[in-house]
């Protein structure tokens, strides 16, 4: 799902979203489900844990299988936002990436991990018998030290919380061997520390849990019960890995042969567990990393016996670890063991100092870069300013050039009335309908031009990024706006560059946009009843702006007179078979809804546009109809009940030429894009010339119920239609 629609859905996920943060290219590990990459926040170099896209592609996967994966992640982002321990990673917030639907979770960087520290792998695998470097055993104490204080932070929390999926992958290491727990996605808060609840089987690696992760329990099998006691386990386990530096893996065979009956038996789990534990003491002696008075092995055995209430408390298993380090460093066990390992590698230890400070070093590195990036963000963003600045004072110019020629198209418009007046038939029903109008002022910023045939080209463009037909199309000039039928999906087009963006979704589908005062706003439309209402689209939100139409409707034809004073609402579909002819006025400023004149018949998916001061409006037959708007009053004056008959009359269209074919005004005269000829999408553009249709081109594609905006007056966008699905052209005049 795209970012903002998780958001709406988990606002209480609002609050962790870093800003700037950008990808490294580094990807610092990966897995099946998702991968760590590196990224550069202001000021450091962090890790942020994502999630593959492609498990939202997975048909087989549920989408309730999706949410709960999606609820747990802001469950996780929750849960470790509250927690502020030295031994437990940082947690700096989320993030959303380019191309990613899933947010990224982002941390601390550290240098590795237990796992790759104690047995690494290379890309090419060292020789054989290549000597590992030395550890001391104080380091290794250390460490275990370090994870039981971070298990002990959250054990002792009110309430108290279990990781539930400690492993060597996830214990992670500073530049100073601090160890730090990470990844409490599965994670639990459980009411009290040592009382067993019902909770997933086996949440983590099976390697590292206890027998009764792993039983079912009787009422479902999905389930097991346990307590705190399997972080004691785990890190048992952990504590095994430290101490071999050989990862324990399990060979143990879930069958074994019955020598009296010769018939392979199931292992019960705690005879599996048996098994596995002699295996693991028989690898770690054969190494010589395991003796009888080693100083761990007491904490080993009672971290990993297989009854929970056996098993030390965390805060018992840490004073067995500080016993244990003092007892390393009394009996001189770790000089004997450095004796045993140093003949192997005399240098291992220097090698691994090196080792820190390269990794320090390109931190180091790592940072400077991304200081210098900052620099060269902030000075563009300073010359954007000052572009900004010099944009503003060219559209305010622009405005005022604007309102010169409006008021100039205004007095054409009231001498052309005034000339109309004087050769019309003064009758008594004239002069008393005249009576009851209101002062008129033209809405209109150009004079209806007399028609003249047009040349038109068109050329291929880029092609939309989804299929679109019967949907709506609208412009401010730089960029054309389209919403495919049946979807709420909205898509900006910049007629320049060429460059598709998905918008945030409209709240309804078939939905019908429109410009509004410089802002794009959706009208009407369907999510299971239908809507009346208006809603605008700010800082990326869509907000209800503007008061509700009388009449809920989808799949209407919007226009807005060239002042932007006046909205029309013509026709729409009201559920069923039904499609009114109803049409409502909008005042902007007074923010007033009027019922017009209705269209003499409905029309099916009709489209409607604006050509001086007359609308033009057609449907899916090849009937259409036209009515002058020189009656409408000032947007901000109210209109006397009795002249509403009066503003508008709606005149039949000369019979289309094609059917389902989409209105549009080219050089201010009404033109057809495209339609439908017994059935079958043909590619013609016609022009309404002296009442008589006149084809003027031909597109690259054919197509029918297309969706055309107007960036230009002498250019149109033309998108989709049947027959065409995601094809894009540009249509000039020449």
């Amino acid at each position: 799902m795209a970012a903002e629609g998780l958001l709406a859905e988990y606002p209480e996920l609002r609050p962790f979203v870093l800003p700037n943060v950008r990808l490294t290219g580094i990807r610092i590990g990966a897995g099946a489900y998702g991968s760590v990459e590196e990224v550069a926040v202001p000021g450091a170099i962090c890790a942020a844990k994502k999630i593959h896209d492609i498990f939202l592609d997975r048909s087989e996967i549920p989408a309730a299988e999706i949410r709960r994966a999606t609820a747990q992640f802001v469950r996780e982002c929750q849960l470790i936002s509250t927690l502020d321990h030295q031994n437990i990673v940082k947690f700096l917030g989320v993030a959303f990436f380019p191309g990613s639907r899933l947010p990224a979770l982002v941390m601390e960087r550290l240098l590795t991990s237990l796992h790759d520290l104690l047995d690494p792998e290379t890309d090419p695998p060292p020789p054989p018998n290549t000597p590992k470097p030395f550890f001391p055993l104080s380091l290794k104490c250390s460490i275990l030290h370090n994870v039981a204080c971070g298990l002990a932070y959250l054990h002792e929390r009110t309430p108290p919380v279990i990781h539930r999926d400690l492993s060597a992958r996830n214990v992670l290491l500073n530049s100073g061997m601090v160890a730090k727990i990470v990844d409490l996605g599965v994670a639990r808060i459980v009411p009290r520390m040592r009382t067993a609840a019902t909770m997933t089987k086996g949440p983590g690696a099976s390697v590292y849990m206890p027998p009764e992760a792993s039983a079912p329990a009787k009422s479902n099998a999905q389930k097991s019960k346990y307590d705190a006691s399997i972080d004691v386990f785990s890190l048992g386990v952990v504590a095994i890995f430290t101490i071999g530096e050989v990862f324990p893996c399990d060979p143990v065979a879930a069958t074994y042969l019955d020598e009296e009956t010769g018939l392979l038996v199931a292992r019960t789990e705690l005879q599996r567990r048996a098994e596995y534990m002699r295996h693991v003491n028989e690898q770690l002696r054969a190494s010589g990393q395991l003796r009888g008075d080693h100083p761990l092995i007491r904490l080993i055995q009672q971290c990993l016996h297989n009854g929970p209430h056996k098993r030390p408390s965390i805060r018992e298993v840490l004073r067995l670890l500080e016993e244990a380090r003092a007892g390393a460093r009394d009996s001189g066990w770790e000089e004997v063991q450095a004796a045993q390992t140093q003949p192997r590698n005399q240098s291992s230890e220097r090698d691994l100092q090196s080792r820190v400070q390269e990794l320090q070093q390109q931190l180091q590195s790592r940072n400077q870069e991304n200081a210098d990036l900052q620099s060269s963000v902030q000075e563009l963003h300073s010359r954007n300013q000052a572009k900004d600045r010099e944009l503003a004072e060219a559209r305010q110019q622009l405005r005022q050039k604007e309102e010169q020629l409006r008021s100039s198209e205004a007095l054409v418009a009231d001498f052309q009335k005034t000339l109309q007046q004087r050769d019309s038939e003064p009758t008594q029903r004239t002069k008393t309908q005249s009576s009851l109008l209101p002062t008129a002022i033209p809405h209109s910023t150009q004079v209806n031009i007399k028609p003249r045939k047009l040349t038109v080209q068109c050329h291929r463009k880029k092609t939309a990024p989804c299929e679109m037909f019967r949907g709506s199309a609208t412009t401010d000039g730089r960029f054309a706006y389209f919403t495919p039928r049946d979807s709420n999906s909205v898509y900006q087009y910049e007629c320049s560059t060429e460059k598709w963006e998905e918008l945030p979704s409209c709240p309804y589908q078939n939905s019908r946009l429109v410009i509004i005062d410089r802002e794009l706003t959706a009208v009407g439309g369907y999510d299971g009843s239908y809507t009346n209402k208006l809603y605008t689209l700010r800082q990326r939100k869509w907000v209800e702006k503007y008061p509700p139409m009388n009449t809920a409707r989808s799949d209407t034809a919007v226009v807005t007179t060239s002042d932007g004073e006046h909205l029309i609402v013509i026709g729409g579909y009201v559920g069923g078979v039904s499609w009114t002819a109803t049409v409502e006025l909008f005042q902007v400023k007074s923010r007033r809804w009027y019922q017009l004149t209705d269209l003499p018949q409905p029309l099916q998916f009709p489209s409607a546009t604006i050509c001086g001061d007359l609308v033009h409006v057609v449907g899916l037959g090849d009937d259409g109809y036209s009515c002058s708007l020189a009656a409408l009053p000032s947007s901000d004056k109210p209109i006397p009940p009795q002249s509403i008959p009066h503003l508008i009359s709606w005149k039949p269209l000369p019979p289309l030429p094609l059917t389902r074919s989409t209105a549009a005004t080219l050089c201010g005269q009404l033109v057809l894009i495209g339609g439908d000829r017994s059935g079958s999408p043909v590619n013609s553009i016609h022009q309404l010339v002296d009442g008589q249709w006149v084809e003027i081109g031909s597109m690259t594609s054919r197509r029918y119920d297309c969706l055309v905006a107007s960036p230009s007056p002498d250019k149109i966008i033309i998108v989709g239609g049947v027959g065409a699905e995601d094809s894009v052209e540009e249509c000039v005049v020449v």
